[in-house]
């Protein structure tokens, strides 16, 4: 699950104001990119285009949901939002939006739970409530062969960290945190080094749970670019992380794993790139 710092509480939301459900004009799409895989797809056309995008850490608890708009404003939001699947769950969570040079539109982004999508209905449509500003509804059609596809991008990443990638198919009962993980590294395992230089940066870890559910072999798989917040990550998930182990379909323990992005802001400053 993604840490943004500080922490902020969160916040009762509205139930999501109902709006017409935007429609799909293309294809899903699933990008193999070098740190995370992402599944994509467009609604709407000129200056109505909307993107919706969903990218995942493999492992992760967590998925990383985006909404690319032509609103080119330089105004910058965050806030609360809530994210809804009709027939499904809600998640709610501290959203972003800003505007992005790379492709010239409005990026509004947060993390949600990827149970969320775990088990769509084949009429399933996603709705996306952020404090601040106006909202989005998107029609999900063929979502199941949609993350069918995200999911094998996740194989083909975790093959790449070394690991066994059917590992996720031999597990009857995943690992459950004793806790909740958000605690697991807070705004003291900043490293005053790095906050007396200014430094910021977003860091990917990957770690063993073992059979006893303690964590251990905790290793950076995207760098922040600063080597001390990247093992400022891994020390504090090493000393807090604790697991009811995984079980496989024999009932017993295995050894399993799980990944995180954790992301270093310093207080007062401005992620948006």
């Amino acid at each position: 699950m993604p840490l943004m710092m500080p922490l902020a509480a969160a916040a009762a939301l509205a139930e999501p104001t109902a709006t017409a459900p935007l429609t799909p004009v293309g294809k899903w799409n699933v990008d193999y990119g070098a740190t995370a895989c992402m599944l994509g797809r467009t609604y709407g056309t000129g200056k109505a285009e909307t993107v919706l995008a969903l990218r995942q850490v493999p492992l992760g608890s967590s998925l990383d949901l985006m909404v690319y708009t032509n609103d080119s404003s330089a105004t910058m939001r965050m806030g609360q939002a809530k994210v809804s699947v009709a027939g499904g769950g809600t998640h709610e969570g501290r959203y972003e939006s800003f505007p992005t040079q790379a492709s010239g539109k409005r990026m509004t982004q947060m993390p949600v739970d990827a149970a969320l999508f775990e088990a769509l209905p084949p009429d399933a449509v996603l709705r996306v409530a952020p404090e601040k500003m106006r909202g989005w509804s998107f029609t999900l059609p063929n979502a199941k062969a949609a993350f069918e596809a995200l999911a094998k991008c996740n194989d083909s990443t975790v093959k790449l960290w070394g690991l066994d990638p059917t590992e996720r198919s031999r597990i009857a009962q995943a690992a459950e945190p004793k806790g909740p993980p958000g605690d697991w590294i807070s705004t003291g395992d900043y490293p005053m080094s790095i906050v007396s230089k200014g430094a910021q940066g977003t860091t990917t870890i990957l770690w063993t749970i073992g059979l006893d559910g303690h964590v251990a072999d905790c290793r950076t798989v995207v760098s922040s670019g600063e080597v001390e917040l990247d093992k400022a990550a891994c020390h504090a998930i090493v000393a807090r992380g604790r697991y009811s182990p995984a079980l496989g379909f024999d009932g017993k323990p295995m050894i399993s794993h799980a990944s995180r992005k954790v992301m270093w802001r310093l207080p007062g400053t401005w992620s948006g790139k």
